[in-house]
């Protein structure tokens, strides 16, 4: 009676456990793809895809050049605290009008009401730095990817986050574009709370937004310029001259660090890149890119 009791628990719990694997790779068939819409001339195409950590969903967006036949250069975009990947929206419309495809996610718990799973007070820098793993895997993986150029670009957080990335997936990364990337994080944890125990349940960071126990606990042991050195692809920063939130200086050390580094200060612009800065960064990024990619002959 035993051993049958036994072997009945045993079928059960394989039964579940084979369930949940097949709910997970159901779900992660399901990932949604569909067109938000259309841009014209020319015509962009720009479409919901998101990708599945388990039955956690990562969201993102798509834009694809109207020729999308053969396999094509990939600008991934992670945005900075409390940003929707909407804020690339420009940027990526003028990528993908020179032939690149652009994608954009929210991280999971990157906003408070946002398309992503996860609670915003348990977003860190690390599990930022576990969902665009996953995307670049993701995206490396899609029919219309060349994976000999695939890039990172990154604001603020999401370019320290970037930076970290890129400098793990060395073969997998073909350059990085740097936006007041802020390395500055650690030092700004540690200057807040000296005191792990004084750190409390949320915080309302710098006036963005409110960030958890474990992004200071996580901040703060971050190494942000580890294995900067040995990233050997090209990398472009971009640094507002008065940016208050992350000081240049943090950008002019990376700059040092990293192998092939270019970084252009921008006089009169703060941390965010906000009408002609951001244009002016905009046909900086694009004429970086060009540059690239003319390098063999990709474009």
């Amino acid at each position: 009676m035993k051993n049958k009791k036994g072997l009945v628990a045993a079928i059960l719990a394989v039964v579940v456990i084979v369930g949940i694997i097949v709910g997970a790779l159901v779900v992660k068939s399901l990932s949604p793809r569909k067109v938000i819409r259309t841009v014209s001339g020319p015509n962009i195409h720009v479409e919901e895809l998101s990708f599945y950590d388990g039955l956690e969903k990562i969201y993102g967006r798509i834009y694809k050049p109207q020729d999308t036949l053969g396999r094509k250069p990939v600008l991934i975009c992670c945005s900075g605290l409390a940003t929707p990947c909407e804020s690339w929206d420009e940027l990526c419309q003028a990528v993908a009008k020179k032939g690149i495809v652009a994608y954009a996610f929210d991280a999971r718990g990157g906003l408070k009401e946002g398309h992503s799973s996860g609670n915003y007070l348990d977003m860190t820098v690390t599990s930022v730095r576990k969902d665009l793993e996953k995307v670049l895997k993701n995206i490396r993986s899609e029919e219309f990817t060349d994976k000999d150029h695939v890039y990172l670009i990154g604001h603020s957080q999401g370019a320290l986050v970037a930076a970290m990335v890129g400098s793990g997936y060395r073969k997998e990364v073909a350059g990085m574009v740097l936006l007041a990337p802020a390395f500055n994080l650690p030092d700004v944890s540690i200057e807040m709370y000296p005191r792990k125990r004084d750190i409390p349940d949320s915080t309302f960071f710098a006036g963005i937004c409110y960030l958890g126990r474990d992004w200071f606990l996580d901040a703060a042991g971050l190494k942000p310029y580890k294995w900067l050195d040995r990233y050997d692809k090209d990398v472009l920063i971009i640094h507002g001259r008065n940016d208050e939130l992350v000081p240049i200086s943090y950008s002019e050390k990376a700059a040092a660090t990293f192998k092939n580094a270019e970084l252009v200060a921008m006089p009169g612009t703060g941390h965010a890149f906000t009408g002609s800065s951001g244009s002016s960064m905009r046909r900086q990024v694009i004429a970086w890119l060009e540059k690239e990619l003319s390098k063999d002959g990709t474009l």
